[in-house]
């Protein structure tokens, strides 16, 4: 009964979130480990990787992707909260059964991205309620080619 009422809180928080959302902006610049720390909750951060999608996920409006330090797509990732659509910050819609093969970004300039390609993600740095495959996200992501 909690799980639920956490898991319906976090969904209208999400939501009400969603609505206010502002313009993404860059964040601040930081190394991979560095991105979690509880320092940075609230804050906007920017750091280099590749996405990788989630073995699995409902909703026909937004994923969470995983974002890795490396192309192993090894150790603990970041989540990605990202809209689905063809917009600029946006990951394209994926069929009922994908692989990551499937997985096309659209960064901030438009530029349509595959999977493997490295991508820096600024974002609010947020720490999920329940247990996740991912320690920290980043919501509200701008996305642009890393350096």
């Amino acid at each position: 009964m909690l799980l639920r009422r956490l898991l319906a809180l976090s969904l209208v928080a999400f939501a009400l979130a969603a609505c206010s959302e502002s313009a993404p902006t860059v964040g601040e610049a930081k190394d991979f480990a560095e991105v979690c720390s509880k320092a940075n909750d609230g804050r906007r951060v920017a750091v280099d990787g590749y996405l990788h999608l989630p073995q699995s996920f409902t909703g026909d409006e937004s994923v969470v992707l995983r974002l890795y330090e490396t192309n192993d797509f090894g150790g603990t990732p970041i989540g990605v909260q990202i809209k689905l659509g063809a917009q600029a910050n946006q990951v394209e819609p994926v069929p009922t059964h994908y692989s990551n093969g499937d997985l096309k970004v659209h960064l901030s300039d438009g530029q349509l991205v595959k999977f493997g390609t490295p991508v820096k993600v600024s974002g609010k740095v947020y720490f999920p309620l329940v247990d996740q495959d991912f320690d920290c996200g980043l919501e509200n992501p701008l996305l642009e080619v890393a350096n």
